[in-house]
């Protein structure tokens, strides 16, 4: 069983990530839309655009949480930097690669035409890639705490 304070840790990681995501993957999938009726074509515009604003965030806060208190410079920014996106490849490489190329834009092609709703059909199929998404994100997360412990 899992405990409340870890659901509790994990929300306080993700939930922030995901709210930019899904605004994220909302406009690059009905933007496409806009100029293109390819479900495919929407499908990867949506999901490149999830990962802009999923990855912009937690970029930006790994990066602050570094920063905290030291002088800014062009050298600190650049450590900051190198060793945020070391730690988000570490968490969340091997679940992106399955889930960018294959999985989401799979579910995000496929529930648009399900549905029959191209808005709903985004954010269910963005919901349900992330099920297997976060399965593997958190497994290297909670590995990469212990390592460093």
């Amino acid at each position: 069983m899992i405990s409340r304070a870890k659901l509790l840790e994990w929300a306080r990681r993700y939930v922030p990530l995901e709210i930019a995501a899904t605004l994220f993957a909302l406009a690059g999938g009905l933007g496409a839309a806009a100029f293109t009726p390819n479900g495919a074509i929407i499908a990867y515009a949506a999901t490149w655009a999830e990962n802009v604003g999923f990855y912009g965030v937690a970029l930006w806060r790994e990066m602050r949480a570094r920063l905290s208190g030291a002088p800014p410079s062009f050298a600190s920014g650049t450590r900051a930097f190198a060793a945020s996106s070391k730690n988000l490849a570490l968490e969340f490489g091997p679940a992106e690669l399955l889930d960018s190329f294959m999985l989401r834009p799979a579910c995000m092609y496929l529930l648009p035409k399900l549905t029959g709703d191209l808005t709903l059909g985004l954010v269910l199929g963005k919901f349900l890639a992330d099920f297997a998404f976060y399965g593997l994100a958190i497994l290297a997360y909670e590995w990469g705490k212990r390592r460093t412990d």
